[in-house]
């Protein structure tokens, strides 16, 4: 079965859709919960939980993309290199721009396009419009996919302000048929095991009113059985069309047709598997034990396997608790912060939930983090879990 949730998006991105089942909250997510209450902000947003691994319904901590190239990508007849192609994609406002070992970082896992004579990557076209995969920036967890969408000759693809404009485009329409599709190669996987969560974001360019525009489109792992997005195994995209989405969810298609490309070949894994079975955080107010069973590490997120004693319950989901990434020079590149005893001690008083939690333990969850920049392997010093230090040594 394809679980795509192209359909559900109201706009774009995809960062709060639930997937079903039970809801319960991290400690995390019960902070911001109570920091939107105290501004009188939406609360709706849930995180999603599965039996054997907690989906990541709010992207965890996506990578944002939301700063635009305003050169395309095929402008001058070549590809650009990797840096280029994706190094102001991430978010800016968390660090700064790259550095140039950042950049190198993404010039070694960006997997180009281009046929075997580097020539401009095969494009498909169909009713007069074009859509062309440029380059992808994928890890186990993660896929960045930048696309170039050519309508017919004299339609124009504006920018879109949704301030302004009140539509923003998407690459899907709301029949079942025009749908975006990712399936990967018949007989590939278990059935029902792959899955993904999709966002994407157009790039405004230096000519708005053509018929040309950019996109960089990403895709979530939600899969079991330890499927990754880099394996190497065959994975078809197929967009049929372009559409804008108004504020009242009408879609307007812009073009239609079938465009299908093979995206899962020929991606490489830079992930350093860290030496963390066994290490133990606890959870005081709740009074819950995780141990860590594996931690892996790559340029684009953290992944990991924790078995947990939190009870199962409808309010309150298990963490992974205290976790931070520190780099040779000091510095921390990424902090998971655990320090809202008082946030969520309120959101238990105003849930009349009674402690202590009861329940069958949690057990064994796995998840990950993404990155809002690339990281630089080799400027990790280490990776400290609770108050346990592990070594990274990635060269």
């Amino acid at each position: 079965m394809k679980r795509n949730i192209s359909d559900l998006l109201d706009r774009y991105p995809a960062e709060d859709v639930e997937l079903g089942g039970i809801t319960p909250y991290s400690s995390t997510r019960i902070k911001e919960i109570t920091m939107k209450k105290i501004m009188n902000a939406d609360t709706s947003a849930t995180q999603a939980k599965a039996r054997a691994r907690i989906r990541p319904a709010r992207l965890l901590i996506a990578a944002a993309v939301v700063a635009a190239l305003s050169v395309s990508a095929l402008a001058a007849g070549h590809l650009l290199r990797g840096g280029e192609l994706f190094g102001d994609v991430f978010s800016q406002d968390r660090g700064g721009a790259l550095s140039q070992g950042q950049l190198d970082t993404i010039d070694r896992l960006v997997q180009t396009f281009e046929g075997q004579d580097g020539s401009i990557p095969a494009a498909v076209t169909d009713n007069g419009a074009t859509i062309t995969p440029i380059a992808a920036l994928a890890d186990e967890n993660i896929y960045y996919l930048r696309l170039r969408v050519e309508a017919p000759e004299g339609t124009a693809l504006p920018d879109l302000d949704w301030d302004r404009d009140e539509a923003v485009y998407q690459l899907f329409g709301d029949e079942a048929a025009d749908r975006l599709t990712l399936e990967p190669a018949q007989g590939a996987y278990p059935a029902d095991a792959f899955g993904y969560q999709l966002n994407f974001r157009p790039l405004p360019d230096s000519e708005p009113n053509d018929n040309i525009k950019e996109f960089v489109v990403q895709f979530d792992n939600v899969s079991d059985d330890g499927i990754a997005l880099n394996d190497g195994v065959s994975k078809v995209l197929t967009i049929r069309g372009l559409w804008t989405q108004s504020s009242d969810k009408n879609y307007t298609p812009i073009f239609t047709g079938t465009f299908a490309f093979d995206i899962g070949l020929n991606f490489q894994s830079q992930a350093v598997e860290l030496d963390a079975d066994g290490l133990t955080w606890r959870h005081d107010l709740l009074d819950y034990t995780n141990t860590m069973q594996a931690m892996t590490l790559s340029p684009l997120s953290l992944s990991y396997r924790v078995d947990s004693t939190m009870p199962e319950n409808d309010h309150i989901g298990a963490q992974v608790g205290a976790l931070k990434i520190v780099l040779k020079d000091g510095s921390v590149f990424y902090s998971e912060s655990t320090e809202y005893d008082e946030q969520l001690a309120r959101y238990i008083q105003e849930e009349n939930i009674t402690l202590p939690l009861t329940g069958e333990p949690t057990g064994v969850f796995e998840n990950y983090i993404v990155f809002d920049q690339p990281l630089d392997l080799s400027q990790v010093d280490y990776v400290q879990y609770g108050e346990n230090k592990i070594p990274v040594n990635a060269g």
